[in-house]
């Protein structure tokens, strides 16, 4: 009797294995002929899975795809291919990055938000991700939270005008205070163009000293 039981669990476990086989041969066999029906050049193709494996490389291609969309305007393009991307490779940062802005551009703040914040998790040192997710939360009315994200920001990278420029603005929601002139001055001082409009059309004259 107990032998019996374990030949019928073996058997189904058999069965079990073949179907998740097969199950991943017809997921392979359908992205490769999405990716022949789009035309996309073989040869980069086929090397990068030599490099990094099919999943990762077909992941690139995604990528890539979105990343011109989203150059474009097509915002709602580049987000349906970074999705195809991160469900090829879910650990590609550069997707989630991609689509953080992607999603940025069309006003999903939530979504966004999520986006960055996973990009953090995989990468925490990137200062421009912090900036992002920063500019997000402030739209969001979270500014606690964006002055933690822009302090994070120049932590990582004490030359990022960006980061410096939007610092300054979360700091003087009712009027630019010392503090938040010291920011959007470093901002300015670091090429920031929108720092030095801002500082023009408040009045503010200011030149950079390279001496």
């Amino acid at each position: 009797m107990e032998t019996s039981q374990v030949v019928a669990f073996g058997y189904h476990d058999i069965r079990e294995r073949w179907r998740q086989l097969i199950a991943a041969l017809k997921a392979i066999i359908a992205h490769t002929m999405f990716y022949v029906r789009k035309r996309l050049p073989l040869f980069p193709f086929f090397r990068a899975v030599r490099r990094f494996g099919f999943s990762r490389a077909l992941g690139d291609i995604y990528y890539r795809k979105g990343l011109r969309k989203s150059y474009a305007g097509e915002y709602h393009a580049a987000i349906e291919w970074f999705d195809a991307a991160l469900e090829c490779y879910p650990h590609h940062a550069n997707a989630y990055f991609g689509r953080g802005v992607a999603k940025t551009r069309r006003g999903d703040h939530p979504g966004a938000l999520e986006d960055y914040s996973r990009v953090i998790e995989l990468f925490p040192d990137v200062s421009s991700v912090y900036n992002n997710r920063g500019l997000v939360r402030t739209k969001t009315g979270d500014r606690h939270g964006a002055l933690a994200d822009f302090d994070k920001a120049i932590e990582l990278d004490p030359a990022n005008p960006s980061a410096y420029f939007n610092r300054g603005l979360v700091k003087s929601p009712g009027g630019a205070d010392a503090r938040a002139l010291a920011n959007i001055f470093q901002a300015a001082r670091l090429g920031n163009p929108d720092a030095g409009e801002w500082l023009r059309d408040h009045g503010y004259e200011w030149y950079y000293d390279c001496n």
